[in-house]
């Protein structure tokens, strides 16, 4: 049960933002993970390895990346002395609240052809404003004074709008990359098969290594094993087709589980309710 709850995290709160350093948690989950809202990270200082599905980048000070809901990342520290960075997370719902017709503030984390992850190097004079900008914001998400969580809406549309006219002017950054041929070769199979037949047996066949090699592989780069990671990644789908309305029995063979029983199973144990449950709650939002 453990296994499927440390690859999802559903935000505690639908607005956050903390500017933190190396005495803060570093990762909220030290493995493969996703969550159910979007979430920007700048690096102030310190250096590390961001991990999405097949992509990795080295990221340092003025580099920020946009991840959307749902989008599988892990990072791992490459100095583990300083880490100072800014990272805000909000679900769909506050970005409705917020949005005017014409302008798309999420249009940042729309990803390019063959782009993974939107990462992006900002100047320094930028960099400054955005950490201005998120101090605020975390002040008026902590205050209780009046008009406290209307400020704090500002605030986020404020660094959204920065964020996009960056991405505007600001040409992908050449990353290195860390991730070796065989984990991205095995994340593009995946995402290419994911409601077929996944075994280890299919995928030495594909991939011409041995199935346990593979495995061994993937899990000491993501810190999750693989079959973990495509039970998530199909539970991942699960909500969003119970989002849009599909019925839970259609959503079981949608994403490849082919019995209900199993599927509603391990969905409350990484979810935490059942897919009908879920599906309720999204829907009355």
């Amino acid at each position: 049960m453990d296994s499927y709850k440390k690859s999802f995290i559903m935000l505690d709160k639908a607005l956050e933002c903390g500017c933190r350093n190396i005495s803060d948690q570093i990762i909220r989950a030290p493995i493969l993970h996703n969550h159910d809202g979007y979430e920007m990270l700048f690096i102030l200082d310190g250096e590390l390895e961001f991990y999405t599905e097949g992509e990795s980048k080295i990221l340092r000070r003025g580099d920020f990346c946009c991840v959307k809901p749902y989008g599988f990342h892990h990072a791992r520290l490459i100095n583990t002395d300083v880490y100072d960075r800014i990272v805000i997370n909000f679900k769909e719902s506050v970005l409705k609240r917020i949005s005017v017709d014409g302008v798309d503030l999420a249009r940042c984390f729309q990803q390019g052809e063959n782009e993974k992850l939107r990462v992006f190097r900002i100047e320094e004079d930028m960099l400054s404003l955005f950490y201005s900008k998120a101090k605020e914001l975390q002040t008026a998400l902590e205050e209780k004074q009046f008009g406290s969580d209307v400020l704090a809406l500002a605030l986020l549309t404020q660094i959204l709008v920065m964020a996009n006219r960056c991405v505007d002017v600001t040409t992908p950054k050449t990353f290195q990359g860390t991730m070796s041929e065989l984990v991205a070769d095995t994340f593009a199979y995946v995402e290419q098969h994911l409601t077929e037949d996944l075994s280890l047996t299919v995928l030495e066949k594909h991939l011409q290594y041995s199935g346990t090699y593979i495995s061994r592989c993937f899990k000491r780069t993501m810190g999750i094993s693989l079959q973990q990671y495509i039970i998530a990644k199909r539970l991942t789908l699960a909500q969003q087709y119970l989002q849009q309305g599909e019925s839970p029995c259609d959503v079981c063979f949608m994403t490849g589980f082919n019995n209900y029983s199993n599927f509603s199973r391990t969905f409350q144990q990484y979810v935490g309710s059942s897919p009908k449950k879920y599906q309720i709650s999204q829907l009355n939002k």
